[in-house]
């Protein structure tokens, strides 16, 4: 079952009528795709043709077209010239890039955050990593996931650190997704780092904050890059 969320997490509220109506279909397809190829339902690899989506979704190709460019700047689709709208395929070399860079950022960011966190915006970190806890459906926890960890990004007060971090943790959704499906367990062990995370937040106890931050890009580095050399042999799951 997947969740629904919330769709004010992707849209404008204050816009006019005809462009809000837009951005709700928009973020509709763009939600469920995501969903499903982080879940596995759509494979790496899949070519999405926009009227076979639009028509699937009831909707028109308009919102499509916008949602696979959302998609594709988020790295879960390639848009091919000859091809049309390919989901990305998972690779080792990019695996380490992305993810060297985040064990360099992520924990300077996160300092900030602890830093500068207001209180409501722990109380909306704490919301987000309760519903992860009660989550079970992996393409629907790892949406979460990005929405736990925008709030903290967020809340560093540093725009342009977190906009790059938020960046390179999009490009990470399809490995963290890959990571739950080579061990289901992760999610636990992931909902437990959250839960340090707000608490360090707290305290606003820099120290504490920096070892589950650690631990989250270390833990899905190991597990993806076993779930994709498995992949290379026809073994993975």
């Amino acid at each position: 079952m997947v969740t629904e969320l919330d769709p004010a997490l992707w849209y404008d509220t204050t816009a006019d009528s005809d462009t809000l109506g837009r951005r709700t279909a928009q973020a509709m397809v763009a939600g469920r795709l995501r969903v499903e190829i982080l879940s596995g339902v759509i494979v790496p690899g899949t070519r999405l043709l926009q009227t076979k989506v639009a028509e699937r979704m009831q909707t028109s190709t308009t919102p499509v077209r916008e949602a696979m460019a959302e998609l594709s700047a988020e790295g879960l689709v390639d848009l091919d010239p000859h091809r049309g709208v390919i989901v990305h395929r998972p690779t080792e070399d990019e695996l380490h890039e992305v993810y060297e860079m985040r064990s360099i950022l992520d924990p300077v960011l996160m300092e900030k955050t602890v830093s500068n966190i207001t209180e409501a915006e722990i109380a909306r970190a704490a919301a987000l990593a309760q519903r992860m806890d009660s989550e079970s459906e992996a393409g629907a926890w790892v949406v979460l996931n990005s929405q736990f960890h925008s709030v903290l990004d967020n809340a560093a007060r540093s725009p342009l650190l977190a906009t790059t971090v938020r960046n390179l943790r999009n490009r990470s959704a399809i490995y963290i997704a890959a990571s739950l499906r080579e061990s289901p367990e992760r999610m636990t062990d992931a909902n437990s780092e959250h839960a340090a995370m707000v608490e360090s937040c707290r305290n606003r106890d820099v120290s504490s904050s920096l070892e589950p931050t650690r631990s989250h890009i270390g833990a899905t580095v190991g597990l993806v890059t076993r779930f994709l050399q498995r992949l290379e042999t026809g073994s993975a799951r």
